[in-house]
């Protein structure tokens, strides 16, 4: 009986999503997630993604199609991934292409516990590209097709400590307007307040990788890390055949419109005054690790949460590229962080954003509904962005062909591909941020 229930509300979950899917929405069977994902192949880049050269194939370069887009459309300060685990920036990276990288990573025992983690945020996000990835990576590590099918349905086959790991990881892709303090106290019963940090910022990362993959529309690799033949439409046992999803976003609703200014500030006053809801790295420690880079720079908090990751000075980097390198204009770069930051309800990135955009000599008043923020945009092209970069937030799952081509009437490509990122960054550093309870410095 209580199948039948889940099946009948799954069926009118997905009836009320097909009016923003293009595709009638996310694959609600593995059988059908794996047709999508193997199809994805077929596809045509939203932004042009031309065959590698004959330099790049005798560069030994990884040839992979999410690396190549961001190489030619992204500046080169901006392209790291920066995810713990990962290698960190790319001189980091083990000599001899994706192959080598991936038998590297391979090794850490954390590494098939993370591509879970990923494959439930790609899962969560309908982001095929990524899913792809992660299923031929879980085969990789030695997980059997059921294994990996149980990750969509049946979390209890998994130990306790990743089944926490696991509803963390949903619902902060989902729903990190309403990730609490009680979400990390379930994490706490089984990690440490290290491990903490590390889940969320990789999640959170995950969650960037996600969209930008995603509304780029990039085409399926043919081959994957060494994997000549990856066919990903593989069978699925009769066990697994038609069983409904548990991760997909079924249970989503539309994010609220944002707060007035006086609850806004409200807001902000408590982050101002909050304690961290895990022990982080001293500021000393922060500091320390800064000065390689920035000597005599006191380090904002969340750098010292960060600042014991492989990858915090990567991550240092990359913030300060994305402000201030680039093609598009600075102010829009300020506004895309703010409407990201409301969207999500980031009540520290949203501190910083508006700082920033006061520093900036913009007109505050608009800021504090999107309707008069968008209203009040600069030009025609600045409000299309916004409003991209506001639907990328809430709802990347429903990105179509359409937003991109609309972008690409006022921007060009490489612009284009900027705004992606920034939203994309925007919206890891509020999962960060907010998840982790940080008190806003000013």
């Amino acid at each position: 009986m209580f199948k039948n229930y889940w099946n009948l509300c799954l069926c009118f979950s997905l009836a009320c999503l097909s009016n923003v899917y293009s595709d009638g929405g996310p694959a609600a069977t593995r059988p059908e997630m794996k047709q999508r994902i193997e199809a994805l192949k077929q596809r045509t880049s939203r932004l042009p993604l031309p065959a590698p050269t004959e330099q790049e194939i005798a560069s030994g370069r990884s040839l992979v199609n999410n690396g190549r887009l961001r190489s030619i459309y992204l500046p080169s300060s901006w392209q790291s991934f920066v995810i713990s685990g990962w290698g960190g920036g790319s001189s980091r990276r083990p000599a001899g292409g994706t192959a080598a990288t991936l038998k590297t990573l391979e090794a850490d025992p954390s590494y098939g516990f993370k591509t879970r983690l990923f494959w439930i945020v790609s899962r969560a996000n309908d982001c095929q590209y990524c899913l792809g990835h992660q299923e031929l990576k879980l085969k990789r590590v030695g997980m059997a097709e059921d294994q990996i099918a149980s990750l969509d349905c049946r979390w209890d086959s998994f130990p306790s400590n990743e089944q926490a790991a696991m509803k963390a990881t949903r619902k902060l892709t989902l729903t990190p307007q309403q990730f609490s303090e009680q979400d990390i106290a379930d994490l706490k019963q089984y990690y440490s307040d290290a491990e903490i940090i590390d889940i969320i910022y990789t999640v959170s990362r995950y969650n960037a990788v996600n969209r930008w993959t995603s509304s780029t529309g990039i085409p399926q690799d043919q081959s994957f890390g060494g994997t000549e033949h990856s066919e990903l439409n593989t069978p699925t046992s009769a066990e697994f055949a038609s069983v409904p999803s548990k991760v997909i976003p079924i249970d989503s609703k539309p994010r609220p419109e944002w707060e007035k200014r006086e609850q806004f500030e409200a807001a902000l006053q408590t982050a101002r005054m909050r304690t961290p809801v895990v022990a982080i790295p001293s500021v000393d420690v922060a500091t320390s690790i800064l000065a390689k880079d920035c000597p005599g720079v006191t380090p904002p908090v969340w750098f010292q949460a960060m600042s014991n990751l492989s990858v915090a000075l990567d991550a240092w980097g990359q913030r300060q590229a994305l402000a201030r390198e680039g093609k598009t204009p600075p102010d829009l770069r300020i506004l895309i962080a703010w409407v990201s930051a409301r969207e999500n309800r980031a009540w520290y990135a949203a501190g910083h954003a508006r700082a920033r955009y006061r520093a900036s000599g913009g007109d505050e008043t608009v800021l504090y509904s999107f309707a008069d923020l968008e209203h009040a945009a600069t030009t025609p092209r600045h409000a299309e962005a916004l409003r991209f970069a506001r639907k990328l937030t809430s709802a990347p799952q429903t990105i179509v062909d359409e937003d991109v081509a609309r972008l690409k009437q006022h921007f060009t490509d490489f612009e284009v591909a900027e705004i992606i990122q920034l939203t994309c960054d925007a919206n890891a550093f509020d999962r960060f941020t907010e998840a982790l309870r940080l008190p806003l410095e000013f």
